[in-house]
């Protein structure tokens, strides 16, 4: 129950942390289309991202290898879509590998267009986790399993042909994982920093019918 009330508890933070984001955008002239619009809705979308991480300390050499985390989503009318993704990442110490880690997920995301070519984007994502990491009490690498939650804003920009830029610029998380010889390890990130930050490339696919023009 404690970490049930924990989870609902980020989850409502990560809501409201969205909420605010779009009613900013309204007050920037941002808009929602309207059902009536032309729009997306209906259509499919795939994306990828490249995430960048750095971190230094005075002993060691520690670098983070992130792939594209790979997603599908289908928008459920012209403004939101729901989704999966998967995601993977390599962190090495002194060119020693020493975490691997999975996570798979669904996630939501609601929009608000800024203008033509812009658009301010909210993103949640809940994942199940899993991988390696270096045993404290062994030469070894032990498994671990968990789960991340996660809010954070993009800005996109339309590049027509239904493909579009994205940039992530902050982030608010909490990943929490478990091995069999240790309890449950809690992580958590908030704010703006070389590991919040991203690019991504997305394409809206369209498999609807097409109505048949009128000629007359």
């Amino acid at each position: 129950m404690k970490y049930l009330n924990k989870t609902v508890f980020s989850l409502a933070i990560a809501g409201i942390s969205l909420l605010s984001g779009n009613l900013s955008a309204q007050f920037l002239g941002g808009h929602r289309l309207k059902s009536d619009e032309d729009g997306p809705k209906g259509q499919f979308m795939v994306y990828g991202s490249l995430d960048y991480s750095k971190v230094t300390t005075p002993t060691n050499s520690s670098s983070t290898v992130s792939s594209a985390p790979l997603g599908v989503g289908y928008f459920i009318n012209n403004n939101d879509l729901i989704g999966v993704n998967y995601a993977y990442s390599q962190n090495s110490v002194n060119h020693n590998v020493v975490y691997k880690q999975n996570e798979a997920g669904v996630w939501y995301s609601p929009s608000v267009m800024l203008g033509k070519y812009f658009v301010l984007i909210g993103q949640i994502d809940a994942h199940y986790v899993w991988g390696q990491q270096q045993a404290t009490t062994a030469d070894a690498m032990e498994n671990f399993n968990g789960f991340r939650l996660r809010a954070y804003p993009l800005i996109g920009i339309v590049l027509g042909g239904g493909w579009a830029l994205k940039f992530k610029f902050a982030e608010l998380s909490m990943l929490q994982t478990k091995t069999k010889e240790e309890g449950w390890t809690k992580s958590y990130v908030a704010g703006i920093s070389g590991s919040t930050f991203g690019v991504g490339i997305s394409k809206n696919l369209d498999f609807r019918k097409k109505s048949a023009k009128d000629d007359n």
